[in-house]
């Protein structure tokens, strides 16, 4: 992976930071997962790839401009066939990820299973990696319903 792959979002401080993904989940195919597309959104319209989040919080931000400091993603998956299932996410723990053991991530799946939601905020002084995949339901023609999870993504939240 190239350090081009992973996205780096710095909240400033006491204020909060939006950005905007498409996801684009594939079927596996002969025994081996899928091809999962994640891209950010640039303001120009242009899509780029993103392997990890890399997301700072201002280390000299004090606790009561802490509770404000927040980080939404906003994650379209308009893929005919697939929605976000079972919240959007799984935590994934490996050997340089943990977790979410501070509790700063919370999902929500709306817009009919189409927009997965992540609210990350960092209230302690400390910094965790967390390793998730996106878990998406994929209807077949014949009506069948199947769950999928991404290859890991990375997110790691510092301050």
């Amino acid at each position: 992976m190239s350090t081009s792959d992973t996205l780096s979002i710095s909240v400033p401080q006491g204020q909060g930071q939006i950005k905007n993904f498409t996801l684009k989940p594939s079927l596996p195919a002969n025994g081996q997962p899928g091809d999962w597309v994640f891209q950010t959104i640039e303001s120009d319209g242009s899509q780029q790839p993103v392997e990890n989040l890399d997301i700072s919080f201002d280390p000299n931000s004090n606790w009561l401009q802490r509770q404000s400091e927040v980080c939404v993603l906003v994650v379209t998956m308009d893929e005919p066939g697939w929605r976000f299932a079972l919240g959007g996410t799984k935590s994934c723990l490996s050997e340089i990820n943990t977790t979410d053991q501070l509790h700063d991530v919370e999902t929500a799946v709306t817009a009919n299973g189409k927009v997965l939601t992540a609210v990350i905020k960092s209230l302690s002084k400390v910094g965790e990696a967390v390793g998730f995949s996106f878990v998406a339901a994929h209807t077949s023609d014949d009506g069948s319903v199947n769950i999928y999870q991404s290859p890991d993504p990375g997110l790691e939240i510092k301050r």
